[in-house]
Formats: C-alpha cells, sequence, structure tokens
C-alpha cells in the first residue's frame, strides 16, 4: 500500500510534473479529430486523444516525478461553456475521465505516485464582476466532485489571480469531500497561486494580504506557479518560508516567455531549472517543486537528478499577526501608535447623506465618501445598508463590489440580516469583519453567522448582549464575553483572535 500523499510531501522532496500545454503545442493537433472543433481546448484531449495525454504524464513518470496533475486546467462548466453549451455538459465526465486516466498512467509505473486534481482560475473573475460566486461554486463543485470520482490524490488549485476565487474554489472541495464523506486529512487540498511582475496578484493583491486571507482556511500549502521564472519568485518565497506555516510550493516557468518568429519561447534551460530549485529546497525549505510553462521532462528530470544530495533547510516561521485586510493590503487589528479606527459614516444608520446617496444610488458619492473616512485617519470600514424601504441584500452586494475594488481599506460589514452579510462576503475579496454577533436570541445569531465566517475566513465583532439584554455592568459585560468566546471558540472552531468583543460603552460626552 503506497504512502499517504501528505506524508510523502512532508518527509522529503515531492515533486510534481511540468507543463502539458507546453508538451501538447509540441505535438501536431488537429482542430477537428483532435480538439473536436474546439480549437485549443486542452482538456478534451482526454477524451479525443486518451493515447496523448497518457504518453505525457508517462514521459514525466519515467523521469521521477513524484505526482502528475490531471488533464483539467480549464475542465470546468464556466470555461467549457465558453466553447459551446454541449461541451459544458461534459465537465464532470471530462474531470472523472482525466482522474482516472492519470491514475492508469501512475499505475503502470514503479514505486509511489500521485495523482493532483488540477483547478486553474478560470477566465471570468468574481472581483471584477465578471461572474458570480455562486456560478463560479456550482463550477467548481462539479469539477471537484468529478476528480473524486476519477481517484484524485489531492486537489491542485492553482494559477490563482483573484483571492474571492481561491476562496470559492477551496469551499467548492470542501463541500465536493462533505457530498463523498471526506476530509482534507484523507485529500488535501493545495492552493498556487500566481505573482505577476507587478508583485502583485491580477487584481492587485499582495503576498501578505493573500496570506492572511487564505490562513483560516485547511489548506496543506500554499505556493507560486506562472507567470515568471524561478528568480522573480525568490523574494516571496523567501517571506513565506518566514510567515507561512504550511508546506510550500514552487511552480515556476521555464523563465519569462520571449515571442520567437510569433511564438512564446521560454529561455530557461534545463540545467539553470534545476538548480534553482536545489536553492529553494535548501534555503528556503521548499519540499514542493514542480514546472509550470516550457518546462519538459528534461527540466524535471535536472533536478530529481539533484535530490538525493540536498538537505531541506529547517523553517521557524513568525506568528501571523491577527489582521483583516483590503483586497490589496492588511490592517493589522491591534495598532502601535493608535487604537483601530472603524469608520461609521459609511452606514445608513449613521450619516444622513450616506442614506440620501444610498436611496440615489449615487455609488459614485458612496465610494467618495469611503474615501475620505480613510483621508481622515481610518483603519478600517464600517458598511451598514440597513434601513426600511431598501434591498438590504442587492444594495450591500453592489456597494461592497465598488469598495472592494476602489477603496483600500478592510470592511467591516454591519447587518442584522445574515443574507446580506454572505451577499457582502461574495463580493470582497479581502479578509472582512462582520459585525455582529451577540445572544441576544440565544444562540441564533451565531448559528447564522458563524457559518459565513468559516466559509469566507471572515473575523468578527461580538456584542455583550444576552438574553436579558444589554449588559450594564463589568461583571455582566465579562460573563456575555467570556460565553460568547467560549462559543465562537469551542462549538465554532473559530480562531479567538479573530473576535473582537464591544463591551457597549456610552462616550463620555
Amino acid at each position: 500500500m503506497k504512502k499517504h500523499i501528505t506524508k510523502a510531501m512532508r518527509e522529503g522532496i515531492f515533486v510534481i510534473d511540468g507543463a502539458m500545454g507546453t508538451a501538447v503545442q509540441a505535438m501536431q493537433i488537429d482542430i477537428e479529430r483532435d480538439y473536436i472543433g474546439r480549437e485549443n481546448c486542452t482538456d478534451v484531449l482526454t477524451r479525443s486523444r486518451p493515447d496523448l495525454v497518457r504518453a505525457i504524464h508517462t514521459s514525466f513518470l519515467e523521469v521521477g516525478v513524484d505526482a502528475v496533475e490531471t488533464n483539467t486546467f480549464g475542465a470546468n462548466r464556466l470555461v467549457l461553456s465558453e466553447f459551446d453549451e454541449e461541451l459544458a455538459t461534459w465537465a464532470f465526465d471530462l474531470n472523472k475521465e482525466s482522474a482516472q486516466l492519470a491514475v492508469e498512467a501512475c499505475s503502470r509505473v514503479e514505486g509511489d505516485r500521485y495523482v493532483l486534481g488540477s483547478m486553474g482560475p478560470g477566465t471570468k473573475l468574481i472581483s471584477l464582476g465578471q461572474t458570480t460566486w455562486d456560478n463560479m461554486l456550482d463550477s467548481y463543485t462539479e469539477q471537484a466532485r468529478g476528480l473524486l470520482e476519477g481517484g484524485v490524490d489531492a486537489f491542485i488549485i492553482e494559477t490563482c489571480q483573484d483571492i474571492l476565487q481561491v476562496k470559492c474554489a477551496i469551499n467548492a472541495c470542501l463541500d465536493a469531500l462533505t457530498f463523498y464523506d471526506k476530509t482534507t486529512e484523507t485529500i488535501p487540498i493545495l492552493v498556487s497561486i500566481t505573482i505577476e511582475t507587478t508583485g502583485t496578484m491580477l487584481v492587485g493583491s499582495d503576498l501578505q494580504t493573500i496570506v492572511h486571507a487564505l490562513a483560516p482556511y485547511p489548506i496543506f500549502s500554499l505556493g507560486l506557479n506562472c507567470a515568471t521564472g524561478p528568480e522573480l519568485m525568490e523574494a516571496h518565497i523567501a517571506w513565506l518560508s518566514e510567515n507561512w506555516s504550511g508546506e510550500i510550493s514552487v511552480v515556476p516557468n521555464a523563465g519569462l516567455p520571449e515571442f520567437v518568429s510569433g511564438c512564446a519561447h521560454f529561455p530557461l534551460s534545463a540545467h539553470a531549472y534545476g538548480m534553482a530549485m536545489k536553492r529553494f529546497v535548501e534555503k528556503y525549505g521548499v519540499r514542493i517543486i514542480g514546472g509550470c510553462c516550457g518546462t519538459t521532462p528534461k527540466h524535471l528530470a535536472s533536478f530529481i537528478d539533484l535530490k538525493s544530495e540536498l538537505h531541506v533547510a529547517n523553517r521557524t516561521t513568525k506568528q501571523l499577526i491577527p489582521s483583516s485586510t483590503s483586497l490589496f493590503t492588511p490592517v493589522e487589528f491591534k495598532q502601535d501608535t493608535s487604537i483601530l479606527i472603524v469608520a461609521e459614516r459609511t452606514n445608513a444608520n449613521g450619516s444622513r447623506k450616506f442614506k440620501r446617496l444610498l436611496e440615489e444610488e449615487q455609488w459614485d458619492g458612496l465610494v467618495d465618501m469611503a474615501r475620505e473616512e480613510l483621508s481622515g485617519g481610518a483603519h478600517v470600514l464600517d458598511v451598514c445598508v440597513d434601513y426600511v424601504g431598501r434591498d438590504g441584500v442587492a444594495d450591500l452586494e453592489k456597494i461592497v463590489g465598488r469598495l472592494a475594488q476602489q477603496v483600500d481599506a478592510p470592511l467591516m460589514l454591519d447587518s442584522t440580516d445574515a443574507i446580506a452579510i454572505e451577499a457582502g462576503l461574495k463580493r470582497a475579496g479581502g479578509r472582512c469583519i462582520v459585525n455582529s454577533i451577540n445572544l441576544e436570541d440565544g444562540e441564533k445569531r451565531l448559528d447564522d453567522i458563524c457559518p459565513l465566517l468559516k466559509k469566507f475566513g471572515a473575523a468578527a465583532v461580538a456584542l455583550t448582549i444576552d438574553e436579558e439584554g444589554m449588559a450594564k455592568t463589568a461583571s455582566r459585560k465579562v460573563e456575555i464575553a467570556k460565553r460568547l468566546h467560549s462559543l465562537y471558540t469551542d462549538k465554532w472552531g473559530l480562531k479567538s483572535s479573530d473576535l473582537l468583543i464591544d463591551i457597549l460603552t456610552f462616550t463620555i460626552a
């Protein structure tokens, strides 16, 4: 019986295969026969040319890689529907068949080999308003179920360009695992983001923001792939090595692409790739190594030939400072030179101007108000659209979508309606704070809100109110706070450092 994949990744140096797309492009592919009329839809080759896909898997397995990725980078309903609706209906089966094909290829070689279910970013991003959370979640969940049916050992959510997309894909994997009565202990989730040459994800999120936003989720590893070669990844991997407590993966391109005669050419040689990967292992304690665009079996073989002489560096990671984030940057809950200032004017119950602009649907004016609050020294924006006569769900979705893209500050979503809170969280790429939970109706509010905190990785404000009303003495405030804390951490398994307790004191003047 082969070693479980998590043990294999923790105990040694775990090598993933190289570029499926590069291998396909090097072959003579017929649009009608091989792509079945869907030009450049590599995922469909699993059905039309399983021999070709199997041969590519085998080419990497024969040089000694530990794992191959399924040929499913774009095999989800959202992407496939861009070709045609018939192809979209193949999504589940393509994932299942691709996983089975990879499993079969692994079974034909000696030693423990593993299959990673590849889930790419798709072509539409939630943060840019190109699709919705619900549509993407359905699409990814179908893909994840197909991969599980086909027998993958792990999921790899890769080439991620938007934090909301990553959160959505993680939730899809978790939903699929629950459906099949499995957990991340049996089928781990690996996440690999893409940092552009600008130093951020495509939507502008920096690495610290990404780590804070993803830390609440049960993912096995976090790493980088695509966009650049290993040289431009080093600074980011160095930071991850000190600040990410899980495993780290490095899956670079074979250098930055150069266009030669109208075609992309990746200049990094196999030898240079191998030496660069050696450095990541020995200097930064990276245990998961692979190749992205332009990498061939020769590239992976160059590194594998070095494996026996490598010593994985010991890592000591810093404790992540409790924070919320905008889409772009984090803000620590504990400020060194100030209190954490939460702006309340972006609140229909606290500002007549905000309420008027909301009634008039002056969205740009609402964004301008948010910017004014930040220029006045605020760290976090409390966003509340609750008042009689408006659709709070629709309003919060619209305003959060705009604030997330146009204002660099964490959002505190403030509503008595859990459905409205969820609508806002589906549009906020950063790490939000939810305002609030309390015990006025017993545990009902926590039962409504805490699942959302887990699903979206959010923090929360807790008010010292219970079934008897708002606590008015110090002892009662402490009593309720302890009860809230116990339910938050023990019942719901959420981190104590993500709970902000509001003791509801009144101002002196």
